[in-house]
């Protein structure tokens, strides 16, 4: 067992140094908060896609939702769909939002949210309950990269110790580049797990079943069900698409990608490269997972089926390889997570309550708050907390509600203050009572609270767009994205 361990932490040490030196290769002296985050706005459009495959495809792939391949079938592939839904979403507001942010220097979600609609506190309260419905995420992140170390090692590395190591890794190199040595990561991590990952689990998904039609014969025949939406039904099912679709393109991090490049046409080149990706990548490893439940000795805790799958059929450079796969995933989510919520804090909670505060001042915060929550996100992830990939679904459901603001708000001059900050509000309601308290909202005929939320969000914005003076201001927003002339630069990275 140890020489076995011994393989795979040196599989894992060499991929670790490989970071290092790239991160240190692309890296800048860090001297404002827009270097630190969104990097000058200076990225390529190759940098810019692998950064953003990197922070969009999470490690809890290979653990939680591997495990509901395995136990809940076909159910757990919706994370396919709304991950390429929403690179299209982004693909039609990526050049409003990239014109807006060069011209009136927008560094976060919320500027954009205080440009359009002309209100500081609204932004506060925006922000906030953003980065409270996205924080799961950094913490179901930090989690599984316990998982991940302590069963790519053979548990000679503990939870604990696995998570608090890598995680500080992490913490470091934000620290020090910020979202240039984030992207960095990004692009190491991103080709690992979308170019090496994908060939490796297919190789497994051969040796497993003999192929991938082999498999889905398996599972028809051991248990039909797992290629059906199960109890939860269709509805539900449709609900989470959707909701997850509109809630991702809203992610704070969505929009940190779209000002660090350098013209909004390297974004919509990297929207183009990240669909394709994520098909690879989802399609592949939930596949190898879905028919695991019909061997014998399938693990107790499914969470490490993946590793146990690899070390059955590769050995422990294949349990090395599957480690560094999923720590890729962990480390390129959790590093774009908290520079984002670093900088997100900074400029929007502590710039809205301290308005004196210069923006070299709120650089310094970002930098510190960078170790703070990366610090804190590790002490709430020792701790046991269960169902926590219900409350990142709950989370996303509340998140859904940020779309018709943000969204209509683009795209539609009549939007104002009053419609999204009420329908907001509204929207977030009703998502948490469907979701805490299913049975009150039985008369949806089975759509879950945040569709019914989003749709009484947009009903209410559109009522009071009619109802209230349209706002003259925003003309001018409308008209500097309609005339800007974009330079345009075939950089790389």
């Amino acid at each position: 067992m140890m020489s076995q361990a011994a393989v795979s932490i040196g599989c894992i040490l060499g991929y670790f140094a490989i970071n290092a030196v790239i991160i240190r290769i692309l890296g800048k002296k860090q001297e404002s908060l827009e270097e630190f985050g969104v990097g000058n706005r200076s990225f390529g459009w190759l940098l810019n896609a692998f950064a953003y495959i990197g922070g969009w495809y999470t490690g809890t792939i290979y653990t939680g939702w591997f495990a509901n391949a395995a136990t809940i079938g076909v159910f757990a592939q919706y994370v396919i769909i709304y991950s390429v839904s929403s690179l299209f979403i982004m693909f039609f507001m990526a050049r409003p939002v990239w014109v807006l942010g060069k011209v009136y220097g927008l560094v976060t979600q919320g500027d954009l949210i205080e440009l359009r609609y002309g209100s500081k506190k609204f932004k506060f309260v925006f922000a906030l309950l953003t980065f409270l419905f996205w924080s799961p995420w950094l913490i179901l992140e930090t989690k599984s990269i316990g998982y991940v170390v302590q069963a790519a090692t053979y548990s000679s590395i503990g939870f604990n110790l696995g998570l608090i190591i890598v995680s500080a890794f992490v913490i470091g190199y934000c620290f020090l580049g910020g979202a240039r040595a984030s992207a960095a990561g990004g692009l190491v991590q991103g080709i690992t797990f979308t170019i090496v990952g994908v060939l490796a689990v297919y190789w497994l998904i051969v040796r497993v079943y003999g192929g991938m039609g082999d498999m889905y014969d398996l599972v028809e025949e051991f248990n039909a069900s797992l290629l059906t939406l199960g109890a939860l039904g269709g509805k539900y099912w449709a609900s989470v698409v959707i909701t997850c679709t509109l809630g991702g393109y809203v992610l704070p991090g969505v929009f940190a990608t779209i000002y660090r490049a350098d013209s909004s046409r390297a974004v919509k080149k990297s929207v183009l490269l990240a669909p394709l990706a994520g098909i690879l990548i989802g399609f592949t490893i939930l596949s190898l997972g879905l028919g695991l439940g019909s061997f014998s000795d399938f693990p107790e805790d499914p969470q490490s089926s993946a590793f146990w799958i690899s070390g059955k059929f590769g050995g422990p450079v294949m349990v090395g390889l599957m480690g560094i796969l999923a720590l890729a995933a962990c480390m390129s989510t959790i590093s774009a997570v908290l520079n984002t919520a670093s900088v997100l804090i900074a400029k929007d909670l502590v710039g809205s309550l301290l308005p004196a505060k210069t923006n070299e001042s709120l650089f310094k915060y970002a930098r510190v708050l960078t170790v703070g929550v990366g610090i804190l996100a590790i002490l709430i992830a020792t701790m046991d907390i269960p169902n926590l990939m219900f409350i990142s679904l709950v989370m996303y459901d509340c998140t859904v509600q940020s779309f018709p603001a943000i969204f209509i708000g683009l795209f539609w001059r009549r939007a104002n203050l009053p419609g999204v900050s009420v329908g907001f509000a509204v929207g977030c309601l009703f998502s948490l009572v469907g979701n805490l308290y299913p049975a009150s909202i039985a008369w949806a005929g089975g759509w879950s609270g945040g569709m019914v939320g989003v749709v009484i969000n947009v009903i209410i914005i559109v009522v009071c767009a009619y109802t209230c003076k349209p706002y003259h201001r925003v003309d001018e927003l409308f008209n500097t994205v309609r005339t800007y002339k974009e330079v345009y630069s075939k950089k790389l990275i």
